[in-house]
């Protein structure tokens, strides 16, 4: 078994290839998912690449690389974290990323974000066809939602990807 885990370093926003590039240059394994979108001006139409996960570069580090990869590093912020604790990615996640992005035309980046009090209906899983308001934010990928129809105070955790926004409050 690899002591070397999967984190996710916060960048400054449209920094995330410059810390890609200096991260490898430190020898230290990274990785930026990026898709290609056409971004429009009033005087032209261009194919560009963009993250996949905007703000984030992915690093496969051991203990002693965590601090190596984001030290001197111009653009990158802090790590992730998640319960007081580097977030930990699965290599199984990364794995999943790599495959979604061998289909990049069935890849759609949302430029609306979801906030704390917005209705949103969930899409997916058990409670797909359930409506509810954002009470709580954790991370990008991290919701709670607490849901009308079952007029009760408990939430549900579910990701970005497990909700639509109806209606911002």
């Amino acid at each position: 078994m690899s002591s070397k885990k999967w984190f996710v370093i916060h960048t400054k926003p449209r920094n995330e290839k410059k810390v890609l590039e200096q991260v490898l240059s430190k020898e230290v394994e990274a990785y930026l998912p990026l898709v290609e979108t056409i971004r429009f001006w009033s005087d032209r139409k261009k194919k560009l690449q963009v993250p996949l996960f905007p703000g984030y570069v992915f690093v496969h580090v051991s203990d002693s690389e965590r601090i190596k990869a984001i030290k001197n590093t111009y653009g990158a912020m802090k790590y992730v974290m998640f319960q007081q604790r580097c977030a930990e990615i699965t290599d199984e996640e990364i794995s999943y990323i790599r495959i979604s992005l061998k289909a990049p035309e069935r890849i759609h980046i949302e430029e609306s974000r979801i906030m704390v009090g917005d209705l949103v209906e969930i899409t997916y899983g058990i409670f797909k066809g359930l409506k509810g308001f954002i009470t709580q934010l954790r991370g990008n990928y991290k919701l709670t939602v607490s849901i009308i129809e079952l007029n009760t105070t408990f939430s549900v955790q579910l990701s970005n990807a497990e909700v639509k926004l109806l209606n911002r409050f």
